[in-house]
């Protein structure tokens, strides 16, 4: 890691308020953001530098890893710099030559205007910083007086950014990315969605959370939390209708991809993007689950856009925490590179990251690993037929034998049958249950599931990529969800997510601080460690549909109830290596406590026609 040049204690603490082009809140003048910045004082008027920003709206909200906004003069934050900058960004950062800047997204913390969820106003007040920096925008030394002998330039700055954050803070540099801002050149989105669509309704589903009606966090509902109350009052009174598109736009009752989705969904624009990406996540994250990753990533790569991957096996958990010494190298060689010009190989190094079941980490070429290919699974019944058997329908991917005529034919003629009058017919009952079905659970049948467990695998399968579930049903109601785990029987040590979506525990030891110190200021933090448990059984991942969105997002197609239909969906991505002598099971079944209590409906199965396919090295 670089060595530091300039001194923390001494950096420059200070504040800006930029104006955007709208008034987003309808007080009659455009809204000010508040940017908190720090930066080497030896630079000062010696060299232009970069910018490493983290645009949030949690700053007056949430601590970071225990730390929050403190002012130098609390009775008057609006006029007071800061004097500590949560997490470790400024303390590693600034001395090593970089500016740092925190800022609040529209309507939050101490800067006007209204948040609208990773819609264009939230961008804009990011893509603001990046305008201001680059001489595009008006900034302001107070908020009070928008005159000349009040405004602020951005005259130490190189022009030149990186946008960071973690979860809703690195959803927000997608979004700045999607608009191809110039000066943006690099993002490291973690934890972050690109689309939120697929975060509020993945596959048309409602997710289960704390609405009245037991419904995800809708956007509006979300926004009241986030909207600052800086003033001593919630700003929602008069925001030209912007609460009502909110609420409008979601389409809750039908969750319908639509143009409010369109204008927050950022991979759709991977085209524009003039930014590099580096992407860290986590394969359990059930908070901005796998869903944010696969698609992503594939367009960056169809869109030549540079890129970099890392996947850890924990949840919405920070690098920092997974990976630390490393992550801090990396980092900094990132920056250095897109946002100094230094030539140090990062960009002819292996595009990905993938960290195992046993914690080792190991470079790939790129994502999924080369070498995964789909293997195709069907279902055979059982004695009682919701407690079946999971059969390899391709002998030659999954276990390397030799291909033959005779697997022609047998893939042929069960392929013929998904088209025919069903033979073999199983009937779950509609149920919202847990996703995983234990160990101890899997030995009898469910009215509730069907339960198809594989062989014991006589090698150890590394599954990388997104598995697809493909199958003819006929549901009992015109608008429920069809739902798919993807377990792993089999002892071991296995990840276990808390409620609070984390998969990492703090221990009492503190790490050294991460760069530079002031009194106020130690970037001191514990050192953390996986929640492991030892189990018979582990989740691998799931996936479900909204089956009246079985054939388009974009259009509410009611089931027809009592009719023979055929369902394809994406299970969650993942990167997981089945260990030799474990077996891989395929529950399906209506409904999930994950998702939202919907209108059950009992399901026929078409048991020849189930196809699992898994990408598999």
């Amino acid at each position: 890691m670089g060595d530091m040049q300039y001194s923390y204690e001494n950096a420059i603490r200070e504040f800006v308020y930029i104006e955007l082009p709208f008034d987003g809140d309808a007080d009659g003048r455009n809204d000010l953001v508040r940017a908190d910045i720090i930066r080497p004082r030896e630079l000062d008027g010696e060299a232009r530098i970069p910018v490493i920003m983290d645009p949030s709206p949690y700053y007056e909200l949430y601590d970071r890893h225990g730390e929050k906004f403190e002012y130098s003069h609390p009775e008057d934050k609006w006029n007071s710099p800061l004097k500590l900058f949560p997490f470790f960004y400024d303390n590693y950062f600034v001395p090593r030559g970089y500016a740092v800047i925190l800022l609040a997204t529209s309507g939050t913390a101490l800067s006007e205007g209204f948040c609208d969820i990773g819609g264009p106003k939230d961008i804009a007040s990011a893509n603001a910083v990046v305008d201001w920096l680059n001489g595009r925008a008006k900034g302001y030394m107070t908020r009070d007086r928008r005159t000349p002998d009040n405004e602020m330039t951005a005259y130490w700055a190189s022009g030149l950014v990186g946008a960071i954050g973690k979860s809703y803070d690195g959803s927000v540099p997608n979004g700045m990315a999607a608009t191809g801002i110039e000066g943006l050149k690099t993002i490291v989105p973690i934890s972050a969605i690109s689309s939120q669509y697929d975060w509020y309704h993945p596959h048309g589903a409602l997710l289960n959370g704390d609405d009245a009606d037991g419904g995800w966090f809708e956007p509006d509902n979300f926004a009241v939390t986030l909207q600052s109350t800086a003033d001593g009052k919630l700003q929602r009174f008069n925001t030209k209708g912007g609460w009502r598109r909110l609420h409008d736009g979601a389409d809750k009752e039908h969750r319908s991809y639509n143009e409010f989705w369109g204008e927050r969904d950022y991979r759709a624009h991977v085209d524009r993007f003039k930014a590099s990406v580096f992407l860290v996540h986590g394969v359990n994250d059930l908070n901005v689950m796998m869903n944010q990753v696969d698609t992503y990533w594939k367009a960056l790569g169809e869109c030549g856009v540079p890129r970099k991957i890392w996947l850890h096996q924990y949840a919405h958990d920070d690098p920092f925490d997974v990976r630390h010494d490393m992550w801090l190298a990396t980092l900094e060689r990132w920056f250095d590179y897109w946002l100094k010009g230094v030539d140090n190989g990062i960009m002819d190094e292996p595009e990905a990251s993938i960290e195992d079941p046993d914690g080792n980490w190991h470079e790939y070429a790129s994502w999924p690993v080369p070498g995964a290919a789909p293997r195709t699974f069907g279902v055979r019944g059982g004695a009682d037929v919701r407690l079946g058997t999971l059969e390899v329908l391709d002998d030659d991917a999954a276990t390397g034998d030799a291909h033959d005529d005779a697997h022609d034919d047998a893939q042929a003629a069960s392929d013929a049958a998904r088209t025919a009058a069903p033979a073999h017919i199983v009937t779950i009952k509609g149920a919202r249950i847990r996703e995983l079905t234990t160990y101890a659970e899997s030995h009898a049948a469910h009215d509730d599931r069907l339960l198809a467990i594989g062989a014991p695998l006589e090698h150890g399968r590394h599954i990388s990529g997104t598995p697809r579930l493909s199958l003819r049903v006929k549901a009992g109601a015109a608008d429920t969800n069809l739902c798919a785990s993807l377990i792993e029987y089999g002892e071991g040590n296995y990840v276990q997510v808390s409620e609070d979506i984390h998969a990492l525990v703090e221990l009492k030891e503190k790490r050294p601080p991460a760069g530079g110190t002031s009194d106020d200021d130690k970037a001191i933090f514990p050192v953390c460690v996986p929640r492991k448990s030892h189990e018979m059984h582990n989740m691998v991942t799931r996936g479900w549909i909204a089956t009246a969105h079985k054939d388009s997002f974009a259009e509410f197609t009611p089931t027809p109830v009592g009719e023979w239909m055929d369902v394809t969906f994406d299970l969650l991505a993942t990167d997981w290596t089945v260990r030799a002598g474990h077996r891989l099971a395929l529950a399906v079944y209506n409904n999930s406590k994950r998702l939202a209590a919907v209108p059950l409906s009992d399901f026929d199965i078409d048991l020849d026609s189930v196809r699992l396919t898994i990408p598999m090295a």
